[in-house]
C-alpha cells in the first residue's frame, strides 16, 4: 500500500534537509520523518498550513460584567481574564492563555495523556498566531457577529 504522506527515513531526511524544507515550505507538502524502522515518527508541516487547517477551532469568549469587574471566559479551555474594563480583561485573558499554552507544550507528554488533550488544536492555533494578532483571534467570531446586520 502506498503512503498518503511522503515518508523519509531520518538519515535520508537529515542529509537532504534543504530539499525537504523546500518541499514542506514552498511546496506545501507535509513530510513524515521516521527512524528505528518506523517506531518513531514526526510530521513536518508549514506553520501557516497547519494554522489554516485549524481554522475551525474557533474561540468563543464569554464576557461577564459584574459591578466594576469584567471577566472574559474561554470555557472550552478553562481560562479566565479579569479586569476593570473589557480591554484589561482581554489583555489578562491573552496573557493567561499564553502561559497555559507554554505550559501545555513544555509538558505535552503529560497533557496529551490527560483529559486536556482536546485543548491541543486551540492552543496550537493560538500559539501559531503572531502575538500582535492573538487578541483579534480570540474575538474573531464576536467581531463577525457585531458587524452582521
Amino acid at each position: 500500500m502506498d503512503a498518503v504522506l511522503a515518508t523519509l527515513d531520518f538519515s535520508r531526511a537529515k542529509g537532504a534537509l534543504s530539499e525537504v524544507m523546500t518541499e514542506v515550505v514552498h511546496g506545501h507538502r507535509p513530510q513524515v520523518i521516521s527512524r528505528h524502522r518506523g517506531k518513531e515518527r514526526m510530521l513536518l508541516v508549514r506553520p501557516e498550513d497547519l494554522g489554516a487547517c485549524l481554522e475551525s477551532f474557533r474561540f468563543e469568549p464569554r464576557v461577564v460584567l459584574d459591578g466594576g469587574e469584567v471577566t472574559v471566559e474561554l470555557a472550552e479551555l478553562g481560562v479566565l481574564g479579569l479586569g476593570s474594563t473589557l480591554d484589561e480583561a482581554m489583555a489578562d485573558l491573552v496573557a493567561e492563555l499564553r502561559n497555559y499554552a507554554r505550559r501545555f507544550f513544555e509538558q505535552a507528554g503529560f497533557y496529551l495523556q490527560s483529559d486536556r488533550r482536546g485543548h491541543a488544536p486551540w492552543l496550537l492555533r493560538f500559539a501559531l498566531t503572531p502575538e500582535d494578532d492573538q487578541t483579534a483571534l480570540l474575538l474573531e467570531d464576536s467581531q463577525q457577529t457585531s458587524s452582521a446586520p
